[in-house]
């Protein structure tokens, strides 16, 4: 049962919502087109207000986006318009993703053509985290892919406005999910990606301790994708890159990752990784990567090896 509270918000949002309809569709010699569409745009605000405090977030979404398609089409206000989607954007996201990315996307073109870039960037990347964590109904393109695609966006439009440190960040979720999240995982590209992170790390002060995280995870995809001779022309670029590599943590765990691999040895591997959790606790990232690394060593010992039988200690 609603209460009351829900139900008067329901209400006002219904009142709103067909006042906007009678007033955007009603033919009048007296009131100019202009006015009438700023009228019902201002009414289908009012009905998207009305029903999210109401909690009726889909209805909340429809409004703002009848709201947002008279600002554009009929009175040309890209910059208020562009506000009304990212509402209707906000209220689908917890009622229908596949709606909030029809919103987002319109906001973004009206950002993008009105040159805030900046704030492209920014939906840019919660349209991308929105694909990442919600099961879509794409028919063309995976929600794995289209993620990509948007943090790709997103990195262009923050390497634009020359916010690189938000450029890096967008870069390294895109090198994530072609590691580990596409299928089948595009692991040269993500080693390509960790080590341009790397490198460009190295130019700024302020993210040059960043880049032995980036240059280990660079080496780590290279021995997923069963390539130990790529991982040591990695690590060599590492070294050159970056004097204090070869003696870091990080570089003295590619070392031994890449003996082990070599050696075909099973338990230095599993040693290597568990000394290093001990003191840098492996993400989730490294440890999915780690378990398919050690797996290439197994099926080298071993012949086929179960997915669930691999184990890092």
């Amino acid at each position: 049962m609603l209460s009351p509270v829900v139900r008067q918000q329901k209400g006002k949002g219904d009142g709103f919502s067909q006042e906007a309809e009678a007033v955007y569709n009603k033919k009048s010699w007296f009131t100019s087109r202009e006015k009438k569409c700023e009228d019902a745009s201002e009414l289908f605000d009012k009905a998207g207000n009305a029903y999210k405090v109401g909690g009726f977030y889909y209805e909340a979404g429809a409004s703002y986006m009848k709201s947002a398609t008279i600002l554009r089409d009929d009175l040309k206000n890209s910059f208020d318009a562009s506000k009304a989607f990212q509402n209707a954007a906000t209220n689908f996201k917890k009622a229908d993703p596949q709606k909030a990315m029809e919103a987002y996307n319109a906001a973004i073109m009206l950002m993008t053509d009105s040159g805030r870039v900046l704030q492209a960037a920014k939906l840019s990347k919660e349209c991308a985290a929105v694909y990442e964590n919600e099961e879509l109904d794409t028919e063309e393109k995976s929600h794995t892919v289209l993620a990509i695609e948007m943090y790709q966006q997103s990195a262009d439009f923050f390497t634009a406005e020359d916010s690189h440190s938000q450029a890096n960040q967008c870069w390294a979720k895109v090198a994530e999910l072609c590691s580990a999240a596409l299928d089948p995982p595009d692991l040269i590209r993500a080693a390509k990606l960790y080590d341009d992170l790397g490198q460009k790390c190295l130019d700024s002060n302020l993210l040059k301790f960043n880049a032995k995280g980036y240059f280990l995870q660079a080496i780590i995809c290279h021995l997923a994708n069963n390539d130990d001779v790529a991982a040591e022309q990695c690590q060599d670029r590492c070294k050159a890159a970056d004097y204090t590599f070869d003696s870091s943590r990080e570089g003295k765990f590619a070392s031994q990752m890449i003996e082990c691999i070599k050696g075909y040895d099973n338990e230095g591997f599993a040693t290597a990784c568990f000394e290093y959790d001990k003191i840098s606790k492996l993400d989730p990232w490294k440890t999915s990567m780690l378990v398919k690394v050690k797996r290439t060593i197994n099926d080298e010992d071993d012949g086929e090896d179960e997915e669930g039988d691999v184990d890092l200690t």
